[in-house]
């Protein structure tokens, strides 16, 4: 079978979100102007460099067409927080997927406790073991897309010592990560 992508938005998403996998979910925590705590799940996220680290995220919009309000957030405040998912918050992570109010937060609405831990960041997910703070960079134009993708520079990482193991003048870490397969299929 092959395949022409200029036929049917739709269905190349589809194709692409169930043959590109699994991959990574970045779960975003950002901050409005009036500090309510944003925490939204993103499976089109990879890293994009080593120096700078930076990673890019695609944005596409919700059911309303209206742009997500994560991204709202980023471009208002300009960072945000990356919280890698442990398999122990999978099920929490679904749910904070689903659309709610601007004004309300995922952190409130499905009980997420947060650690504020590094100043001028939004808070970190408290049972994240790994966590980047972002700097937004830029957004890149798609011809003819309604998606955003969205280049994020890393200034500080966060990694929990407990997954931690120093190896000479290595640093080995322990963690198996949520990837996102398709629809509510996880690994």
């Amino acid at each position: 079978m092959l395949i022409d992508t200029t036929k049917n938005q739709e269905q190349n998403s589809s194709i692409v979100l169930q043959t590109i996998n699994p991959r990574p979910i970045a779960w975003i925590v950002t901050q409005n102007r009036d500090k309510i705590i944003n925490i939204a799940p993103y499976s089109l996220f990879t890293p994009l460099s080593f120096d700078p680290i930076s990673l890019i995220i695609s944005f596409r919009p919700k059911e309303d067409k209206d742009i997500k309000d994560t991204l709202k957030n980023i471009r208002q405040n300009g960072k945000c927080t990356i919280c890698m998912v442990n398999k122990s918050d999978q099920t929490v992570m679904h749910q904070t997927s689903k659309e709610l109010l601007y004004n309300v937060s995922e952190a409130l609405e499905f009980n997420i406790k947060t650690e504020k831990i590094v100043k001028d960041y939004p808070p970190i997910i408290s049972s994240s073991s790994i966590a980047y703070f972002c700097d937004f960079d830029k957004e890149i134009e798609l011809k003819d897309n309604s998606t955003i993708p969205v280049i994020l520079n890393v200034k500080e990482i966060f990694i929990d010592d407990t997954i931690v193991q120093k190896d000479k003048d290595e640093i080995k870490i322990e963690f198996n990560g949520v990837g996102h397969i398709v629809g509510d299929r996880y690994i």
